[in-house]
C-alpha cells in the first residue's frame, strides 16, 4: 500500500502539454509514491493517455511540453542525457499500452520479442535472454510458456497477448509501470485475470503503478489512490475509500453515479402465439485447420429464436463463437450445417442474388465502426449508400433521409459533412447504427456495440438502441460480453461457451438464478464499484 512518509518516485510539477495551438494537459501536479497503485480516471479525451506518455517522454507526434516538468526520484527527466534517458524509458519506467496485438511485431515470435527487450537492458547472451523471457511469461500467468514463447501474436488470444506486453514491460526490471487502459476491450473474466496478474506482480516486486482507466470498478478493486481527470486537468485527487464515500468534485460525483447505476432488468415480452421473426436451428460452423483432421468447432449446434420487437443477448467470452454465429445468421459466412429461418422463409441455402433483396430487412452493426466505415467517405455518403437497396430516390430525398437518420441516432445534422476520423468513438457507433437503419430493417444484429466505450457513452448507446427498438418494433440479436448493458436491453439471454449455448432464459432468470457454472463465472467477474468481486481463483476456474 502507499507510504505517504516516503519521497515520491515520480512527480509532475505544473505539467502542460500541447498539440499545435491546443493544450491537452493543463497545469497538472501529481505525485506517485513508492509501491502504490494510483488510478487516473476520466472519459475519452480527458488527456489520460497523453499524461502517461508525457511521464515516460514518448509523446505522440506533434506533442510538446509547454510548461512544468516531470521528475524521477527528484531528477528532472528533461535534464537526462541520452544514455540516462534510454535507461529511464523501459528500464526505470515502463509503459503498457492497450490493443496488445497492435503493439507486438506480427512477424516475430513472442518469446523472441521479450528476449529482445531483456537484452536491451541486461548483458545476456541469446540463450539466457530466452530463458529469462520464458520465466517472465510464467511469472505473469501464461501456461506452458516454453510452447507459447514460440507462438506469433496472431496465434494468441487478446488476454494472452496483453500478458506478453506486460512481460515485456517487466523485462527491464522497472520501478514504475504506466498501464494505459491495459485491459480495454477484454472480456470481464479475462480483464479480471490480467489485472490480478499485473497487480500481484507489482506488489511482489514493490513497483509503483499508474493505472489509467475509465472504469471506476477497476479503481475500487485495485488502486490505493485515485485522480479524476477532465479536459486536461486533475479535478480531484485522494485515497480511494474516502473518494468513493464522498467525492468532492461535481464531475467526480457524475462519474461515480454513472458507475453505480444498476439498470432495471428488462421485462420479458408478453407471451403470445406469434411466430418468431428469426429462428436458428442446430446452427453449426466449423473451420478446417491445415494439417489437422479435427476442425475448429466455432459454432456447434446452436438454436434460438427472436420475435418481432424482442432482443436476445448472445453472451460469452471472446472465442466463444458469438460473432461467428451472427455472421452466419446474416449470411456473411456459409454455415456448415443447421437451418436459418427468417420471417417464415428458409434462407440457409439462398444464393447471393436471391438473398440480396432480403438484406434491406436484415442489417448488422459491426463491432469496430471505424474499421467498418469507409475512411474516405463523409457521413452523408456512408448513410446514403445502403439506400440503394430500397426504392429509388432523388438527391433531395436522400439528403432528407440522411438528416432523419442523424436525428434518429441523436447526432447533429452538421456531422453529415464529417469523415469517420473526425468523430468520437461514441459518434462512430451512432453512425454505424444509423447506417443499419437506413433500409428500415425489421431485424438487426448488434455486434459488441458498447465495447470499450466510456460508461456514460455506453449508457447513451444502450438508451438509443432501446428507444429505436421500441419505436420501430425491431427484432435484435445483441452480441456482447458487457453484462451490465444486457440488463436493461435484452428480454432474453443465451450464454455461449466453446461454440455451444450452455444456458438460455429470461434476463431476470439469468441474472438472479443462473444455473450453469460458466454463467455464474461470467457474472462473478464483473467489477462493480460498491461490491466485492469473486476471489481470483474462482474467476480463473
Amino acid at each position: 500500500m502507499s507510504q505517504s512518509s516516503e519521497a515520491p518516485i515520480v512527480e509532475l510539477d505544473g505539467l502542460s502539454v500541447g498539440f499545435g495551438d491546443k493544450t491537452v494537459i493543463d497545469g497538472v501536479d501529481l505525485q506517485l509514491r513508492p509501491r502504490e497503485i494510483f488510478g487516473v480516471v476520466g472519459e475519452t479525451g480527458a488527456g489520460k493517455s497523453v499524461l502517461a506518455r508525457a511521464i515516460i517522454g514518448l509523446l505522440p507526434t506533434g506533442g510538446r511540453v509547454l510548461a512544468g516538468q516531470v521528475r524521477y526520484r527528484g531528477q528532472p527527466v528533461s535534464t537526462m542525457g541520452p544514455e540516462d534517458a534510454r535507461a529511464f524509458r523501459g528500464g526505470k519506467v515502463a509503459l503498457i499500452g492497450t490493443n496488445a496485438k497492435a503493439l507486438l511485431d506480427p512477424v516475430a515470435r513472442v518469446g523472441d520479442q521479450i528476449a529482445r527487450v531483456v537484452r536491451s537492458h541486461e548483458r545476456l547472451d541469446k540463450r539466457a535472454a530466452t530463458a529469462r523471457a520464458v520465466a517472465l511469461m510464467r511469472e505473469i500467468g501464461i501456461n506452458d510458456p516454453e510452447r507459447r514463447a514460440r507462438a506469433y501474436p496472431h496465434e494468441l488470444s487478446g488476454g494472452m497477448a496483453q500478458r506478453i506486453v506486460i512481460a515485456m514491460a517487466l523485462a527491464g526490471n522497472p520501478d514504475v509501470l504506466l498501464a494505459d487502459d491495459a485491459t480495454l476491450g477484454l472480456d470481464a473474466t479475462v480483464q479480471a485475470q490480467v489485472l490480478e496478474s499485473l497487480v500481484e506482480r507489482s506488489r511482489e516486486r514493490g513497483l509503483s503503478v499508474l493505472l489509467v482507466t475509465h472504469d471506476l470498478g477497476i479503481v475500487r478493486h485495485y488502486c490505493d489512490r485515485v485522480a479524476v481527470m477532465k479536459a486536461g486537468r486533475l479535478v480531484e485527487v485522494g485515497d480511494v475509500e474516502p473518494f468513493l464515500a464522498a467525492p468532492a468534485n461535481p464531475y467526480s460525483r457524475e462519474l461515480l453515479d454513472a458507475a453505480r447505476a444498476r439498470p432495471t432488468l428488462q421485462r420479458p415480452l408478453a407471451e403470445d402465439d406469434r411466430p418468431p421473426l428469426v429462428s436458428v436451428r442446430d446452427l453449426t460452423m466449423h473451420f478446417a485447420v491445415p494439417g489437422s483432421v479435427e476442425p475448429i468447432r466455432a459454432v456447434d449446434g446452436v438454436s434460438f429464436s427472436i420475435a418481432a420487437g424482442e432482443t436476445l443477448a448472445l453472451v460469452g467470452e471472446s472465442g466463444s463463437g458469438k460473432t461467428t454465429a451472427g455472421q452466419c445468421l446474416m449470411r456473411l459466412l456459409d454455415n456448415t450445417d443447421g437451418r436459418i429461418i427468417f420471417n417464415g422463409r428458409d434462407i440457409t441455402d439462398l444464393r447471393e442474388n436471391a438473398f440480396r433483396p432480403l438484406r434491406r430487412n436484415m442489417q448488422m452493426v459491426f463491432q469496430e465502426p471505424y474499421v467498418a466505415l469507409n475512411p474516405r467517405w463523409r457521413v452523408r455518403d456512408l448513410l446514403a449508400e445502403p439506400m440503394a437497396l430500397i426504392e429509388p430516390m432523388t438527391s433531395a430525398e436522400r439528403a432528407r433521409r440522411v438528416a432523419e437518420l442523424l436525428e434518429a441516432v441523436h447526432l447533429p445534422t452538421a456531422l453529415a459533412e464529417a469523415r469517420p476520423h473526425e468523430l468520437t468513438a461514441g459518434e462512430q457507433k451512432r453512425v454505424g447504427v444509423a447506417r443499419a437503419l437506413a433500409t428500415k430493417p425489421s431485424f438487426i444484429v448488434f455486434d459488441e456495440p458498447t465495447t470499450a466505450l466510456d460508461i456514460r457513452v455506453r449508457a447513451q448507446i444502450i438508451d438509443l438502441i432501446r428507444g429505436l427498438q421500441s419505436q420501430m418494433n425491431l427484432a435484435a440479436l445483441f452480441i456482447t460480453h458487457d453484462l451490465n448493458s444486457v440488463r436493461s436491453l435484452a428480454h432474453r439471454v443465451a450464454v455461449m461457451h466453446l461454440g455451444k449455448i450452455v444456458e438460455q432464459g429470461s434476463t431476470e432468470a439469468i441474472f438472479e438464478r443462473a444455473e450453469h457454472p460458466y454463467t455464474r463465472k461470467l457474472l462473478a467477474a464483473e467489477l462493480p464499484v460498491d461490491c466485492e468481486p469473486l476471489p481470483p481463483g474462482d474467476i480463473a476456474a
